[in-house]
């Protein structure tokens, strides 16, 4: 009993590696730092936008292709999330 518990205890840090390794799919762009960002595919970087949109926009007359398209040109400093609401913030400016 004691070496089946032990052979558990092992292998859990194997296991919450992969655990975060897998959630990285269900990150938000909240969580993403600009490399992080940089590292996603771009059906991904449109699917991230989409769900930023869908959660903290209320006008909807950006797409998330758009908004991911911005997020990629715009290099300036801070985090991907700082950076959508830049980008959210011009085009409604921008009446």
């Amino acid at each position: 009993m004691a070496g089946a518990l032990l052979a558990l205890l092992a292998a859990q840090p194997v296991a919450w590696g992969a655990a975060a390794e897998s959630g990285a799919d269900d990150a938000s762009l909240l969580y993403l730092s600009s490399g992080d960002w940089e590292r996603q595919s771009a059906p991904r970087k449109v699917a991230l936008a989409a769900d930023f949109m869908r959660i903290f926009c209320t006008d909807q007359r950006m797409s998330a292709a758009s908004l991911a398209d911005c997020l990629d040109r715009d290099k300036a400093d801070g985090a991907p999330f700082e950076r959508a609401m830049a980008c959210v913030s011009a085009l409604s400016a921008g009446r």
